[in-house]
This record gives C-alpha cells, sequence and structure tokens, in this order.
C-alpha cells in the first residue's frame, strides 16, 4: 500500500514538473531535461573549461537566451549585453541565485552575495568607482600587469608542469596592479 501510494506521488510529482517545464518552454528555449537532473547530464563529467564551451555551444543552438533546469532549479543563461544590463538595472531583481549561499561562506555578505536592499546600496556607492573615465589612467597599469601575467604563465607552461594554482598567479597580478605602480615610486 505505501510503496503504491510512493509510487503514485513521485508520477504526481512528474507531471506537475513537465507542465511547469512546458508553460516554461513556451517563452525561455531550452534544451529538454532529464526527470529529476533536469539538464545537468549535459555538464557531467565536464572540465570547467569544456563546461563553458558548452554553454556556448547551447548558446549556439537556442540562442543569446535559453534556460537550464539543473536538478528541480530553472536558470536563464543571458549572453545579449543589452539583457543583462536590463537585469542589473533592474530594482525589482536584487536577490540572488540559490547556488550563491555556497559563496557566503567565502565572501560573507560583500556586493557578490548580499542581496536586496543591502546589495543595491552597495552597488550604488560603487559604481561611481568604476566609471571608465575614473579607471582610464590606469589602463595602461592593467595592461603591463597582465602582460607580466601572460609571461609568467607561458613561462611556467614551459617548465613542464602541467597543473598550477591559476588562484595565485591572479592574486599576484592583482597585488602588483594594485600595490606595485606604488611601490615603483
Amino acid at each position: 500500500m505505501w510503496l503504491l501510494l510512493a509510487v503514485v506521488l513521485l508520477l504526481l510529482i512528474l507531471i506537475m514538473e513537465l507542465i511547469r517545464f512546458s508553460r516554461i518552454m513556451q517563452h525561455i528555449p531550452c534544451p529538454w531535461p532529464l526527470p529529476l537532473l533536469g539538464n545537468a547530464h549535459l555538464f557531467l563529467g565536464l572540465s570547467p573549461a569544456e563546461a563553458c564551451q558548452r554553454m556556448a555551444e547551447l548558446a549556439e543552438k537556442h540562442g543569446d537566451t535559453f534556460g537550464l533546469f539543473l536538478g528541480p532549479s530553472f536558470s536563464v543563461m543571458l549572453f545579449h549585453p543589452k539583457d543583462v544590463e536590463q537585469v542589473l538595472n533592474s530594482t525589482r531583481l536584487l536577490d540572488k541565485a540559490h547556488e550563491y549561499t555556497f559563496l557566503q561562506r567565502w565572501l560573507n555578505e560583500g556586493l557578490l552575495v548580499s542581496r536586496g536592499r543591502k546589495w543595491h546600496r552597495r552597488r550604488k556607492i560603487i559604481t561611481p568607482a568604476f566609471h571608465f573615465r575614473i579607471l582610464e589612467p590606469y589602463v595602461e597599469i592593467f595592461d603591463r600587469r597582465s602582460r607580466q601575467l601572460v609571461r609568467q604563465l607561458r613561462l611556467h607552461r614551459s617548465g613542464g608542469q602541467e597543473e598550477l594554482d591559476l588562484g595565485e598567479f591572479m592574486h599576484l597580478c592583482t597585488l602588483d596592479a594594485i600595490c606595485g605602480e606604488f611601490t615603483s615610486l
């Protein structure tokens, strides 16, 4: 009796998911999901670089805006700058996806992870600092330091080592860009 009830409940859940998916499919193109897995099977076993390549292939096939089911959660992928700009400028779309909670232990309540009004306030404060007129004098520094990073990565690769901690290289490059100019004065 309990087994039959569990099977009926599972079938009911699957039917409800199919109905929800078919409604979404009418408005947002997306690859056909598998029950319970969604589109996760498209990314299983891929390296991060291969996963990015797969995303590019999906954008090529489904257009600049498409959806992905990862398990029961649905995400909309935006690749056109105008679409991204519309979302970023919205005052209604301020909540982050559930996946951001994994970053919270690492980044606390910083700009990337904060939500709602807190995020909006912080973004308004920091946005003027990234205006192109303010950053323009530093472009040469950024260019010089990024070229130095590429040289170091090539040197590391030519040394025969297959793996590297890219985070360490990026941290050092960032510190060089921020502090290096001051120490060389």
